[in-house]
């Protein structure tokens, strides 16, 4: 059978091995005689296959921004890195529901009626991984700080910072459900077994401080409907961004708080640098088995690509 489509396939080393692609191929093939895959390396032009791609309607799919590679033609979804307020500002106006935030400006005050009696405060843009330089105050005395009054290596000197409301979940816990087009593909939610006390955590609250080491501390695969279904949602709010890593917290009442997608795209959580302690945690050497990941991520691309090629 002719190819009517063509689907490119941009690997990013470092971000993504190359053999899940090269599985997602096999199953878009499987699946699709009418469509055929392209692997191209996000650090080179590929002028040959950029090229051959280029002779029918494509579609280009890469996890982050692309780089070297640009396709001559295509509807093209890659990761879209962006600040933390426009990210936020666009999840709310998508009717997600996400903590209340503004900017920490020159003369920014905040009220515990608004805020609660703690506020989480990070930089608007993400420079380094495992919540890194996000702290926990308390909201009264949340004041601007310039660039050049924090430590060397803190992101406030490189971003403005952001009031987050603390959301209290009574146990400290973190869950990310990784979806593409909406459809969950992945997810792993850590949660302490003890009740958090905040007493003495005013200050840097990284994520590895924040949860405990086993045997304090659980975690899995989760398939909660409701929790899927709040990053499906999350999805119709941006639908421009098709890997989406969905932060989401319940609250103790039992309600759910997104606090970002992850928009950059470093998140195939698969192969990432992460995924020997996915693995580890998790007690698996096959993490897209879960969701049946790679044939699910070949049928949602196929579906895109005769929809929406160019």
């Amino acid at each position: 059978m002719t190819a009517n489509f063509h689907l490119v396939l941009v690997h990013s080393a470092g971000w993504q091995a190359i053999a899940d692609f090269e599985t997602i191929k096999r199953h878009v093939e499987e699946l699709a005689p009418d469509i055929e895959v392209f692997i191209v390396s996000n650090e080179m032009p590929s002028s040959y296959t950029r090229k051959k791609a280029a002779a029918r309607p494509s579609l280009v799919f890469s996890p982050i921004r692309l780089l070297a590679f640009a396709p001559a033609r295509g509807k093209v979804y890659a990761g879209q890195p962006m600040s933390k307020l426009v990210e936020m500002q666009k999840l709310a106006a998508g009717g997600m529901r996400v903590p209340r935030f503004e900017e920490i400006r020159p003369g920014t005050t905040l009220s515990p009626e608004d805020y609660g009696p703690h506020t989480i405060v990070k930089a608007s843009y993400a420079y380094a991984a495992w919540g890194q330089g996000i702290e926990l105050h308390l909201t009264e005395s949340v004041r601007y700080r310039p660039p050049e009054d924090y430590p060397k290596d803190h992101p406030g000197r490189r971003a403005p910072m952001v009031a987050q409301a603390y959301i209290d979940c009574g146990h400290a816990m973190s869950c990310r459900v990784l979806t593409l087009f909406g459809a969950p593909i992945f997810s792993y939610l850590r949660r302490a077994t003890k009740p958090l006390a905040l007493a003495g955590r005013i200050g840097p609250f990284a994520v590895p401080d924040f949860l405990p080491a086993p045997p304090d501390m659980t975690a899995h695969v989760t398939e909660e409907p409701d929790m899927l279904a709040f990053a499906a949602k999350a999805y119709e709010a941006m639908p421009e961004v098709a890997l989406q890593a969905c932060d989401i917290l319940r609250d103790k009442e039992g309600g759910l708080h997104l606090l970002e997608i992850n928009p950059g795209g470093g998140t195939w959580m698969f192969s990432s640098k992460n995924a020997q302690m996915y693995k580890d945690r998790l007690g698996t050497d096959d993490l897209s088995a879960y969701f049946d990941a790679f044939r699910l991520c070949a049928r949602l691309l196929v579906e895109r690509t005769r929809a929406e090629a160019e």
